[in-house]
């Protein structure tokens, strides 16, 4: 017996035994039913006979009616060519041009299911077009283009510890009754292994020549490494005395291009980092009154940072950065 064929026999059942009780509120309860549920199936049962009694096809859901197509390429096409404009602004402009009320969420929905949902997304898709069709083309969309022909992208790459240390200046704020604070900051390129100071002012070539001086180059000779080249972007705090103290050391200092940030993405991830899980907190702990409490909670964060701190890059793949570079000196104690 098939679920209507039970349905149906259970139908009848109630029908026969309302015509012998004589009471449809006890038929009711003995059954499980609600009474307006049998005057349903009574009024069913006078009008059809048992047939009427019957269960019917579920009726399928109402779908929503969906957009003309010609109105959904209209959509995209002005969302490609006008990207920065939204959904309110293009369901406005397809009711101007065809007196058509096309609501903006019906717009978002649009976009969504052809990923432009976004401004980022449609601007995306103007440049690659631009490139296709004008040969205009930013460095972004090449580095895209590039990535989907295959062509790995190429990385900063450093062998051994020294070989290549990234130095950035990052601007913390403004301490009340000491001033300006800024925080140099250098990555070694191999090993992940980060030095940071702390300064007060502006910056200069002259502090960014002491930072190297005093800091970055005997942190490495007490790790057992010299530094050997700079990389730094193209700030006047890195020219002058800066580039004077490189060539005394024999130092190779190099620039990034213009506009090419992420050339140095290695200090500039590990300042994101400081300021993520170091000063976004601190500060919300305590209150500095001078540069040296700030540079005692820095300098108790790099040693955290370097020596107790699990890393997940591709070169450090779980290990702290005073591993990697013990791993390094090992390897060339045997190679000598």
């Amino acid at each position: 017996m098939t679920l209507a064929d039970s349905v149906h026999q259970f139908r009848l059942h109630a029908m026969v035994y309302a015509s012998r009780v004589g009471n449809i509120s006890q038929v009711c309860r003995d059954l499980g039913i609600s009474r307006t549920l049998f005057y349903r199936w009574r009024r069913l049962y006078e009008q059809y006979g048992r047939d009427g009694l019957r269960p019917g096809p579920l009726k399928a859901p109402d779908h929503p009616r969906r957009t003309p197509p010609h109105i959904e390429r209209m959509v995209l096409a002005w969302a490609v060519a006008d990207p920065t404009r939204g959904p309110v602004f293009l369901a406005g402009k397809v009711r101007q041009h065809h007196g058509i009320v096309v609501h903006p969420s019906t717009v978002y929905r649009i976009l969504k299911r052809h990923g432009l949902q976004t401004r980022f997304e449609r601007l995306v898709v103007l440049e690659q077009h631009s490139a296709e069709t004008a040969g205009l083309l930013t460095e972004r969309t090449r580095r895209e283009l590039l990535r989907a022909r295959g062509h790995k992208p190429r990385h900063v790459h450093a062998s051994l510890p020294g070989e290549l240390v990234c130095i950035d200046t990052f601007y913390i704020g403004k301490l009340k009754g000491v001033g300006k604070v800024w925080q140099y900051t250098a990555c070694d390129a191999a090993t992940s292994f980060g030095v940071a100071r702390l300064i007060t002012g502006n910056w200069s070539a002259k502090k960014s020549a002491a930072f190297l001086k005093d800091t970055v180059i005997p942190t490495f000779a007490g790790l057992g490494f010299d530094v050997q080249r700079v990389l730094t972007d193209r700030g006047r705090e890195y020219f002058g005395e800066f580039d004077q103290l490189c060539a005394s050391r024999g130092i190779r200092h190099t620039r990034t291009k213009a506009r090419h940030a992420w050339t140095n993405g290695f200090v500039e991830r590990l300042q994101g980092t400081i300021l993520n899980e170091l000063w976004r907190v601190a500060f919300r702990r305590r209150f500095f009154t001078g540069v040296p409490q700030m540079q005692r909670e820095l300098d108790g964060y790099m040693r955290y940072y370097n020596f107790d701190r699990s890393h997940h890059g591709y070169r450090t793949k779980g290990r702290t950065p005073a591993q990697v570079i013990e791993a390094h000196r090992k390897q060339t104690e045997v190679s000598l």
